[in-house]
This record gives structure tokens, C-alpha cells and sequence, in this order.
């Protein structure tokens, strides 16, 4: 309490200085003073008092900051546990979270399942437009042979062949037509008569039979834009004499575009198919260049290889002395044999059940099998015996397809003592890469139109069918006493 001593002392040496001055205090004020004087100075109890105030606040100030410590220290016990929790809780949500990378992946094997058990499921086809007009009359009756080429799109460009020749009707068109994705129409491109006496240098009403061609996406010389092309393969007048093959030339460039092959040049593509070029007529397989987008012809008179675009020709510097040469050249970059199909096909080839003997499928109530591609180191792909199925990918590559086939159907039996046999028939189709991807897989059931009477030639007709799309053409050809059965269908 050494404060309030010295306070008191203060105000003791002031009163002795005011008595030392000009207005001193009075007796009684003196004795008032004296006594304040004393009892402060005598101020143990004072002291005590001040000290057990002041030490009440400092106990009920440090009980205060105790129970501010217990509650801060369980609030931060509280803080840290929840800390702790919400840390596992986010560690386990942050490895869940580390799941989402392998996501695409996953999904990706997962559609890649879906795809693989869908093209593994036989999928029935659907007609859903007629493409040819139905009658009693042969002449209505269109080959069920044809050159394909399967657009990524889900379009289908296709060239059908004539049935016969040397006529204006439905049976001796050769046609060059899309078929759209949705199965629901078919655009003709360019259509003509085939004749086998009469020649057009540049097919406008007529066509020479003794001739092939093919529908294939073709670039421009000047822009680089792919679109689809006829290319014919023609003699150079009307004769059907080797001497007299003429060569190759586009549609949109013309007959004086044409270059003619190296004669018996040939090589083999990177899916062992080989090209043929000796001159005949029926038989013409020149390659496709998956990177320029033309067909590649070696000259016969320069040896130079010229690169056939849709609306001309590129001549290039490199000339290919022999076969050797030219293989090198292929295997040194994408090529693709194009295989062309005869103008005049009505029917393509396949094997019979009954005798295991190949011949056109032209036999109502006769099981055939067969393939038009390349398998087991044989081709059988256009020519004047079999269809030639193709892709264009995604990634703008010509790639031969499988096309296998087997028809089952019974013989029918007209009405007589013994009774009556109206049979069904089924034709099966399987499409794969040359290295044995599956693709799809197709059914047909046709049925008799007539009582007695057969169900139709069975063996081609699923003409072609879009692996993208699921669309195609469905054509028995011939039931009893109808044709033009053409039409368009779809597996869903």
C-alpha cells in the first residue's frame, strides 16, 4: 500500500505549507485534518480491504480465464476431432475422386462389350422400301450381284449389274445408286442400257457389256475433296480382243482420260489380294491409294505410274521397271485393290449344298455357302462371278470385307395326288475384316408366295448390307411367276 502512504505524505506537506502561508486553517479545521490524518495513516485495514477487493478479482479473473481454457480447450479437442474426421472423410472421398480417371476407359470397354455382344447377335432384316417394280414379265427382273462400298456415313454406294443385254428394259440396267443410312430411299447417281453391239466411248444411253466397272470415293486433282466416282474399265472400240482393252477412265474425266495398264504387271495389296491386269474383259483389279485418295496405274507405254483422280490424271516422275519395283512401291505405302465387277452379272457364284459344285445361284430350292472377299489365301471378289463388298472407314480407308453367306431352303411341290410342299428358305450372313473381325451378322426368312411353288432364289438375296448402319437390299429375284422384287431393308 506504498501508494496511499505516499499520497498522505503529499497531502501533509501541503497542509503544512498552506499554515505557512497567508490563510492558515482554523482550530476546528486543524483538528479535522489531524484526526483524517491519523486514521488513514493507520490504514491496515484499508490495506486489507484493498488488497482482498483487488485479490477477488484477480481469483473471479482467473476462474474466468480457467473456464475460457477449458472451453477453448474443448472446443479445439471438438475442432480437432472433427478435423480429423472430415480429413479421413475427404481422404475417402478424394480416392473415390481418383476412380473418375478410370472412368473413360471403363466406359469405353463397357460400350466396346455392348458393340461386340450386339454385332455377335443375328439380326433379322426388315423390308422397308420397294427399289424395283414387281411383275410378271421377266424384263423386270435385276441381278442380285453387286459391287458395294460401305460408307462410315451409314450410306451405301452401289453398282448393280445388268441382268442381260441388248435391251431397254429394267433387266438390262446397270445402275450406279446410294442407299441412304436410314434404309428409306435409294438416290440413282447414273444409270444406262448395257448393249453387246453397240460402244459409247463415254456411257450415256448404252453401255458395252464386254466391260467392268466400280463406284469408289475419288478425289479431285486441284482440291483434294473426296467424292464417290464411277471408273470404268473398257475396250477402246466394240471388239471383245485383248488387243483391243482400252484401260481406265473416270466418268467426270472422260474416255480420253483413259490409261491403260501395264500388261500382266501385278502385285499383291497389304491384304493379299493381288491386282490383275491382262487385258481381259472380265477380269480388271487395279490399286487404290488410301492417302491421295486416286487409283494408281502403271502405263504401258511409259512405265510411269500415272494417279487417276475423279476429274483427271496426275502423270508422275517414277517409273516401275518390273513387278519386283511395283511391290516395293506398294508395300512402302496404303494401297488397296480395287476389284471391278462385270457390267453384265445376273447372278454371282456359290456353292451348292447338295454336290459342294460352284455355279451362279440361279436354282430356286437350292442351298448354297460361299464368301465374295478374300480368305484362306483365295479371292473371290467382282470379276464376271462374284459380288465385292468394301468399307470406307472413318479414317477414310478402302478396306475389303468378308461377305459369307449360306441359304438353307427345301424343294417345293405343286399340287397332286400325293399333296402339296410349300417350303421355306433362310439365307445367313456374316460380314468380317480380312482378318477375321466380325463385323455382323444378318438373317432372311422368305416364304412361298404360292401354294406348291418356291420361296425364291435364296442363296443372293441379301444383296448388300451396311455394317454402320445396319441397311441394305433384299432381292430373291425371282418367285413364282414374279419379278422385280428389289427393296430396301434394316436390322434394328
Amino acid at each position: 500500500m506504498a501508494s496511499i502512504q505516499n499520497a498522505v505524505q503529499v497531502m501533509v506537506d501541503k497542509l503544512v505549507a498552506d499554515m505557512q502561508g497567508e490563510h492558515p486553517l482554523s482550530a476546528e479545521e486543524q483538528a479535522l485534518v489531524s484526526n483524517a490524518i491519523t486514521k488513514l495513516t493507520d490504514n491496515s485495514k484499508l490495506e486489507q480491504a484493498v488488497v482482498a477487493v483487488a485479490e477477488s478479482h484477480i481469483n473471479d479473473a482467473r476462474d474466468a480465464l480457467q473456464q475460457v481454457v477449458q472451453t477453448s480447450g474443448s472446443s479445439l479437442t471438438n475442432a480437432t476431432q472433427v478435423l480429423e474426421q472430415t480429413s479421413g472423410t475427404l481422404e475417402s472421398k478424394s480416392t473415390k475422386l481418383d476412380l473418375l480417371d478410370a472412368m473413360p476407359s471403363a466406359l469405353n470397354r463397357l460400350e466396346q462389350k455392348q458393340a461386340e455382344q450386339s454385332t455377335q447377335d443375328i439380326k433379322p432384316l426388315f423390308a422397308l422400301k420397294p427399289i424395283d417394280t414387281p411383275s410378271t414379265s421377266a424384263n423386270n427382273r435385276r441381278s442380285t450381284s453387286a459391287f458395294a462400298v460401305y460408307d462410315s456415313s451409314g450410306e451405301t454406294f452401289l453398282v448393280r449389274p445388268s441382268f442381260t443385254a441388248n435391251a431397254n428394259t429394267h433387266q438390262a440396267r446397270l445402275e450406279y445408286v446410294k442407299l441412304h443410312a436410314n434404309g428409306a430411299a435409294v438416290t440413282s447417281l447414273f444409270t444406262t442400257f448395257v448393249y453387246n453391239n453397240a460402244f459409247e466411248q463415254n456411257p450415256a444411253a448404252k453401255i458395252y457389256s464386254y466391260g467392268s466397272s466400280a463406284l469408289i470415293p475419288l478425289a479431285s486433282k486441284d482440291n483434294g475433296n473426296t467424292e464417290y466416282e464411277v471408273v470404268y474399265s473398257s475396250q477402246d472400240s466394240q471388239t471383245t480382243a485383248v488387243a483391243n482393252y482400252g484401260g481406265i477412265f473416270t466418268k467426270s474425266a472422260g474416255f480420253s482420260t483413259m490409261s491403260k495398264p501395264k500388261q500382266n504387271l501385278d502385285v499383291m495389296d497389304q491384304f493379299g489380294i493381288r491386282t490383275s491386269t491382262d487385258h481381259s474383259y472380265t477380269n480388271t483389279a487395279v490399286l487404290y491409294d488410301n492417302q491421295k485418295h486416286c487409283l494408281i496405274v502403271v502405263d504401258e507405254d511409259t512405265s510411269l505410274i500415272i494417279e487417276k483422280y475423279r476429274d483427271g490424271n496426275v502423270v508422275t516422275s517414277t517409273a516401275i521397271a518390273n513387278a519386283q519395283e511395283l511391290q516395293a512401291f506398294v508395300d512402302s505405302g496404303d494401297f488397296t485393290t480395287v476389284k471391278f465387277i462385270y457390267n453384265q452379272l445376273g447372278n454371282p457364284y456359290g456353292i451348292s449344298d447338295f454336290n459342294h459344285s460352284e455355279a451362279a445361284m440361279t436354282g430356286a430350292g437350292i442351298s448354297y455357302f460361299g464368301y465374295f472377299g478374300t480368305y484362306n489365301g483365295v479371292t473371290k471378289m467382282g470379276e464376271n462371278k462374284y459380288s465385292a463388298h468394301y468399307r470406307f472407314t472413318a479414317e477414310k480407308k478402302l478396306e475389303p470385307i468378308n461377305f459369307f453367306f449360306h441359304a438353307s431352303t427345301g424343294h417345293w411341290k405343286t399340287q397332286n395326288g400325293n399333296g402339296t410342299h410349300s417350303p421355306d428358305a433362310e439365307l445367313k450372313v456374316a460380314l468380317t475384316t480380312t482378318t477375321g473381325e466380325l463385323l455382323g451378322m444378318y438373317s432372311h426368312l422368305s416364304k412361298a408366295y404360292h401354294v406348291g411353288y418356291d420361296p425364291g432364289i435364296i442363296g443372293g438375296s441379301i444383296t448388300c448390307i451396311n455394317p454402320y448402319s445396319n441397311t441394305g437390299i433384299l432381292n430373291e429375284q425371282y418367285t413364282h411367276n414374279h419379278y422385280g422384287l428389289g427393296r430396301t431393308c434394316r436390322a434394328f
